[in-house]
């Protein structure tokens, strides 16, 4: 509560209860009879007292109880009709839980401050050269209980050198690099992950197609789904804006385009699962060494836990 609410209410408290002691005061004074010549005084002062303390009263019973909900009331058919109106010109943007873009960088920081314990996160990409100074803040995140899913890119991988060549400011040889830098930071997080904590990260590392930069929050309290987006173009991940969406946590099993209430959250979600379930397939049942340094995980006790993504009832 801000000072100047504070102070709001510290003056409505001294205008209800100074009107109802000059009331009870004046109403007093008006029935003595040693002050019968001012009598007709005392009354106006006793009625205004009374008439401040009930007004004040009245006022802010309206300000916070039904006003409040009037504002909300209103909140809501303005935010529907706006959502139609901003559908009517972005082609269904609202609809499909498009809510805007970032303003340049995608800031890690601001989106682990606010994540909370039992979220899940969903992280696809390549390397990010900022998570050495970002690591931890994921560190963090994991030990007050929230839950990582990535998937990176593979150190020495074909799709490196490619992403290398059409990517400014990078060759191959410093793509790989900051390939491995990332794992490796990756793996620093881990080393300080016990068995104590009630978070998770699970990590495979792929070396398939990039396809887009992908970050999805599935937020257990609210039970909403963020999703940022980015692309692959010629400025480096790290720099480039993302596309924000959002969407309400679905259940069932209805396919997306059965209904017209798809949006794209779910769409990107689709394709994480898809994603991780292509290299998880290749965890099990292989005992190959370079299979198994593929997947990297903490705590060393919840390895099953890290290969499985959050289900919702």
């Amino acid at each position: 509560m801000t000072t100047t609410i504070k102070l709001k209410w510290l003056l409505a408290l001294v205008m209800v209860f100074g009107g109802f002691t000059l009331y009870k005061l004046f109403e007093g004074l008006a029935h003595n009879s040693a002050y019968q010549e001012y009598e007709w005084v005392f009354k106006i002062i006793s009625e205004f007292g009374l008439f401040l303390s009930v007004i004040v009263s009245v006022g802010y019973f309206h300000h916070w109880f039904i006003a409040a909900e009037e504002h909300k009331d209103a909140e809501i058919s303005l935010r529907q009709s706006l959502g139609k109106y901003v559908d009517s010109i972005l082609m269904n943007s609202v609809k499909r839980g498009f809510l805007g873009i970032t303003n340049k960088e995608f800031d890690f920081s601001q989106i682990m401050h606010g994540l909370k314990p039992g979220d899940y996160v969903y992280w696809l990409i390549t390397f990010d050269p900022r998570f050495k100074n970002k690591s931890r803040e994921l560190e963090n995140a994991i030990k007050t209980g929230v839950h990582f899913r990535m998937l990176i890119l593979k150190p020495d991988s074909r799709s490196g050198e490619l992403r290398a060549q059409e990517t400014n400011g990078f060759n191959p040889h410093e793509f790989n690099e900051y390939s491995k830098l990332f794992k490796v930071s990756l793996e620093d997080v881990i080393s300080r992950i016990d068995d104590t904590i009630t978070g998770s990260l699970g990590v495979f590392v792929y070396d398939g197609l990039p396809s887009l930069p992908l970050f999805i929050i599935i937020r257990k309290e609210s039970r909403k789904m963020e999703v940022f987006n980015s692309f692959y173009l010629t400025e480096p991940v790290s720099k480039m804006p993302y596309l924000h969406w959002e969407s309400e946590i679905k259940l069932g099993t209805q396919e997306l385009f059965e209904s017209d209430h798809w949006n794209m959250s779910e769409l990107f979600l689709n394709y994480f699962k898809r994603r991780w379930e292509m290299e998880k397939e290749k965890l099990y049942p292989s005992t190959q060494e370079d299979e198994i340094k593929d997947f990297i995980y903490a705590p060393t006790a919840a390895k099953l836990k890290c290969t499985e993504l959050v289900t919702f009832n």
